[in-house]
């Protein structure tokens, strides 16, 4: 269980959603939701693959534009599972 922090994916993780993730995951088992390195910065992103060298980083918030990445400079380290974004009544 880590905690969603900032903005780039807000809508479908909003700022300190709890956010399920299995860290069983450390590379890319088909497109998803990752918990990635890249640049030495610490993401959760929405991964679709390119090609065989390059993801696209997708941020949900169209307010962020995606980017493009070198898979040799992306880093796994878990796949999220689950966002608990319940909202009070």
């Amino acid at each position: 269980l880590i905690t969603g922090w900032g903005q780039s994916m807000e809508g479908t993780i909003n700022d300190k959603d709890p956010v399920v993730v299995d860290r069983g995951v450390s590379e890319f088992i088909g497109e998803g939701i990752y918990v990635i390195t890249w640049h030495d910065l610490l993401y959760i992103k929405r991964l679709q693959m390119i090609d065989a060298e390059h993801y696209l980083l997708i941020s949900d918030n169209k307010h962020y534009e995606n980017q493009q990445a070198r898979i040799e400079d992306v880093r796994i380290h878990a796949k999220v599972l689950l966002i608990w974004n319940a909202k009070k009544a």
